[in-house]
């Protein structure tokens, strides 16, 4: 198959999911009682709802924003983006502050307006006020303290619109590769020019690091060469260093 077949099929199979999904939610609409707006007029567009934390923004982000947008014609959607507070509160620290999630989430091309901050457990009130039609979110329950399910109002109102989830992708993924590798960010940052106390860590830690980094490296230049590199003698500069790290009470967990 030539790579223009295969990127036309790939279209095609995007074609279809849209259309899909908009099938989906004219379905739903229709189970839903009251609730006339087809979204087939461009004066009278649904107004949609989805909120999220957004933290390190991902595609996954966007295509639930463009999913939302997919389920009508002619629609408004209205994002809402969690403050700090009640994102620690309820899940726990970010990495974006606030202003940054609101301000990358404006400039999806799918969001049409931003509520920031909106409230954690969104109420069919809150709904009525923004004049929105529709939740979207996906139908896993979604616990929050006592909370069974934070959208079981607004489903029991007949006002949601069931989504999927990007799998392979997600914010928490992003921050697990980073503790993973942290010593090659760490190693990173030091080269472009950040201090020890930019990132939070001791001299001595980074000094740890940068050795780590260059004997490596030159262990590996030896083996390319073709000459054996002193392995003992790396493996014990190597244990000198994280000997003198202990009595300083320092740990790559503590200083990550």
């Amino acid at each position: 198959v030539s790579t223009q077949s295969t990127w036309g099929l790939s279209l095609m199979e995007e074609k279809k999911g849209k259309t899909e999904v908009k099938d989906e939610g004219a379905k739903k609409i229709e189970k839903s009682a009251g609730k006339k707006n087809d979204g087939n007029d461009p004066a009278n567009p649904v107004r949609l709802y989805c909120d999220g934390v957004f933290d390190l923004f991902h595609f996954g982000h966007a295509r639930l924003l463009e999913q939302c947008k997919g389920f009508f014609k002619h629609c408004v959607l209205v994002v809402g983006v969690v403050s700090d507070f009640d994102t620690i509160r309820y899940k726990g620290k970010q990495v974006m502050s606030q202003f940054e999630r609101q301000e990358t989430v404006k400039h999806c091309k799918w969001a049409d307006e931003v509520i920031c901050p909106c409230p954690w457990v969104p109420t069919v009130a809150f709904l009525k006020e923004h004049k929105i039609d529709y939740l979207c979110h996906d139908p896993e329950p979604y616990k929050c303290g006592s909370i069974e399910d934070a959208y079981a109002e607004v489903k029991d109102a007949g006002m949601f619109l069931a989504t999927k989830r990007t799998e392979g992708v997600s914010t928490s993924d992003l921050i697990l590769r980073v503790l993973k590798d942290h010593e090659e960010y760490i190693s990173r940052s030091l080269d472009k020019k950040y201090s020890p106390g930019d990132m939070g860590i001791t001299d001595e830690y980074a000094k740890y690091i940068k050795f780590k980094k260059s004997a490596i490296k030159e262990a590996t230049q030896k083996a390319k060469g073709g000459l054996k590199p002193d392995t003992t003698k790396l493996g014990e500069e190597i244990l000198k260093l994280q000997q003198e790290l202990e009595k300083l009470k320092v740990t790559d967990a503590k200083h990550y």
